[in-house]
Order: C-alpha cells, then structure tokens, then sequence
C-alpha cells in the first residue's frame, strides 16, 4: 500500500512539472506589435493575447512582427530573429507628413504666384537701366 502511495505521488509531481517546465522554456515564434515602455519592448501574441517582454532582436515601435526564439520566466521572451509582417497595429503612428495629389497642386500653385509676385515686383523696385 506504501507503494501505491508513493508511486501516486511521483506521479502527481511529475504531471505538474512538466507543463511548468513546457512553460518556461519553450522555444516557437510570436506574432504582435511591438510597443515600449519605459526601456523595455514588449508584444502581445495576437493568437494567445498573452503580453511577453522581449529581450534582444532588433525591434521598432509600432512594428507588426514575428519574433523567433525561447520563451523564459516571468512572460520573458528572448528573441532570435525578427521579421516584419504584413498585420498592422491600432494606434501606430506613421511619421512624416502625407499629402494628397490636390493638396500638392495647390501648395505649388500657391508657391509660383508668390515667387512671380516676387520677381515681378523686384523688376519695378530695381534700378532702371
């Protein structure tokens, strides 16, 4: 009977161990966008929604990407490689500025009658030869 016991309790420990250890090392990749905070990087998988911290790979904010690498402790996720994927990230900012087509005609219509107005206006000014 003790070794009914015993036997029941090794196998107990050895269930629970093993999704812990599965947990804390398992290696895969991830896809999500990336966001800071404070100094750190960190993504929530878009399939699990699970937020991991990241550390190392060569990450930008803003980015939708697939980190590869070794899933640690604590929602540590060590990268290996990045790649940039076509998803997209609610909230991104994109920077520089972007104009419409119309936009561009008028800036550049407004601009040509200011420098005619400019040099028509410097021939009256200047000297009469």
């Amino acid at each position: 009977m003790l070794k009914v016991r015993s036997s029941a309790v090794i196998t107990a420990v050895l269930l629970l161990a093993i999704p812990v250890a599965a947990q804390t090392s398992a290696a895969g990749s991830i896809n999500g966008c990336v966001v800071k905070s404070g100094d750190a990087f960190s993504l929530t998988d878009d399939a699990s929604k699970t937020s991991y911290q990241l550390k190392g790979g060569n990450v930008k904010v803003g980015q939708h990407v697939q980190v590869t690498g070794t899933a640690g402790a604590g929602q540590m996720f060590e990268v290996k490689s990045v790649s940039k994927t076509s998803g997209t990230c609610a909230g991104a900012q994109k920077s520089g500025m972007h104009l419409s087509k119309a936009q561009m005609i008028g800036i550049a219509a407004t601009s040509g009658l200011v420098i005619f107005g400019i040099v028509k206006g410097a021939g009256r000014i200047g000297p009469a030869f």
